[in-house]
């Protein structure tokens, strides 16, 4: 491969290799923003039509993801675009703190990611595609991948990286075999109150164990109260996506859950107004490979994280870093793809292991079991705090110099910070 510089310090290609990408959600624009950092063209193709984008609730974007926003250049636009949190203290349902981290991270709501990120791809010359849906996938095994849209065109790219979600088309036509996605039975949701009496924005994001199911609440800096929940049902009809539904038609129910919890939930519940945006939460079996062929998985389309501890979208941009920084140093395709799974693998079951295991004391099915998962609360908080933060203190980096970049074997593309204090970013 040939380069030449640019005066902005990234690398364009003599003959540019052309990426398509399927999702143009937070993994696929990352990945297209590094790409582009190498020279690559990058189409990214997104099925949602622009007005449905405002869909979403709000994230925690853990210090290990706001490090690739870093090096992306996009952390102080990201940062203004939410809300600082300085510290995230947890719960018992009688309002006993169990536990604290006191990591950095940033309250944001995903669209707002998503634009963040969306935008700066097209200024680094992505094309994204949007209302566009993939219905066919083909890899001939020679020289390009053809995704074919619901509208009879087609795009065709040295490689295609499916960043489709839980749900990902693109899995599905790489691995017919492999098992969907399953519904496990928790719908999260979030919702928002202008003001509550006695709640002062502090940076602090609030979660409880309650008695019935989870609850996790911040103040913004305008006084509004943002709040997020997660309880078990049955419901199968809401297992197909994310979708808004009025604050009254749940109100009663999130009392019934939350009328025994500590102050202040009852009173947030009560002053919230506006809709209330749920989600089925789905696991996902990783295939056993995550690229067939010139096809590669990226982000919940190869190994969908549990929500419960904050790190999908974290995942999702070291993700996006790595993959990138494998295509660069490797002159097969296949051989990157290999690398890139073999690298990340290991991270990945640690990350969803620890969610797992979070997710697995938020929803008490009766009195005895609350008892029981009361009793073990702190012990698991101290530790499970402990590992959040080596979590949260991975660091991923892209080399200073982007010549570098295209010659350097990844091995070392990621490692744990040493312990020097929350938001430290060791070289």
């Amino acid at each position: 491969m040939s380069f030449r510089a640019t005066d902005d310090g990234w690398l364009d290609m003599i003959n540019p290799a052309h990426a398509v990408i399927v999702g143009a959600g937070i993994a696929g624009t990352a990945v297209g923003l590094f790409l582009r950092r190498i020279g690559w063209r990058v189409t990214v193709l997104e099925a949602r039509p622009p007005r449905e984008r405002p869909l979403g609730s709000h994230l925690s974007l853990a210090d290990n993801g706001r490090t690739v926003l870093r090096d992306l250049g996009l952390l102080a636009a990201v940062d203004a675009a939410g809300t600082p949190t300085d510290r995230i203290s947890f719960y018992d349902h009688r309002g006993r703190e169990i536990g604290s981290n006191n990591q950095v991270s940033t309250l944001i709501r995903r669209d707002r990611l998503g634009e963040v990120l969306r935008e700066a791809a097209r200024g680094a010359g992505v094309r994204i595609v949007e209302g566009e849906r993939v219905v066919g996938l083909r890899d001939d095994g020679h020289d390009r991948v053809v995704a074919t849209l619901a509208d009879g065109s087609s795009h065709s790219g040295d490689l295609l990286i499916g960043a489709d979600g839980v749900h990902s088309y693109t899995r599905r036509t790489m691995f017919p075999e492999h098992p969907p996605a399953r519904f496990t039975g928790a719908l999260d949701g979030g919702g928002s109150a202008p003001r509550v009496d006695g709640i002062a924005p502090d940076g602090v994001l609030r979660l409880t164990f309650g008695a019935n199911a989870f609850f996790g609440y911040q103040a913004l800096p305008d006084g509004e109260v943002v709040w997020f929940q997660s309880l078990l049902t049955g419901e199968v009809e809401v297992v197909a996506g994310p979708r808004a539904d009025p604050m009254d038609r749940w109100r009663q129910r999130l009392v019934e859950l939350h009328g025994s919890d500590h102050p202040p939930i009852p009173a947030i519940i009560d002053a919230s107004t506006g809709p209330i945006i749920r989600w089925p939460v789905h696991d996902l079996v990783p295939p056993a490979r995550w690229s067939r062929g010139r096809m590669c998985l990226v982000g919940d389309a190869a190994h969908a994280m549990p929500p419960h501890d904050g790190q999908s979208s974290s995942m999702a941009l070291e993700d996006a870093l790595v993959l990138a920084r494998c295509l660069a140093s490797a002159e097969d395709v296949g051989d990157a793809f290999v690398r890139f799974q073999q690298l990340r693998e290991p991270r990945v079951a640690t990350v969803a292991g620890l969610a797992r295991r979070t997710g697995s004391l938020k929803f008490p099915t009766g009195a005895r079991e609350r008892r029981a998962r009361d009793a073990v609360l702190t012990m698991f908080m101290r530790a499970g705090v402990a590992a959040s933060e080596d979590v949260s203190r991975y660091r991923l980096r892209w080399p200073t110099d982007s010549h570098a970049a295209a010659r350097s074997a990844p091995d070392q593309a990621g490692r744990p910070a040493a312990r020097t204090g929350p938001g430290d970013s060791p070289g």
